[in-house]
């Protein structure tokens, strides 16, 4: 792991994180949808994008953890890892 890596894994796991909500707010605006929708376990293709995409924010670009966001959008662990599998396909 080079000192960039490490300095960058310090930095989402010590700097104050943007709350889940925000990131469900502007995901919900670009899909032109509800955030209730996001929250819903609705598995249409757009909703399910749209949650996959929250999920993967919140983990890679965020800095929570897998377990902390399954717990918020109400979904298992393998759950939010599929999602963030979903994600990065796309």
């Amino acid at each position: 792991m080079t000192l960039e890596q490490s300095e960058k894994i310090l930095e989402k796991k010590y700097l104050s994180k943007r709350p889940i909500d925000e990131l469900i707010e502007i995901v919900s605006k670009k899909f032109e949808m509800t955030p209730e929708m996001i929250w819903s376990k609705s598995k249409m293709p757009a909703i399910s994008k749209a949650r996959a995409i929250v999920a993967w924010m919140a983990v890679e670009e965020v800095g929570y953890s897998k377990a902390e966001v399954a717990r918020y959008l109400g979904m298992s662990r393998m759950g939010v890892q599929k999602a963030l599998i979903k994600a990065n396909k796309k």
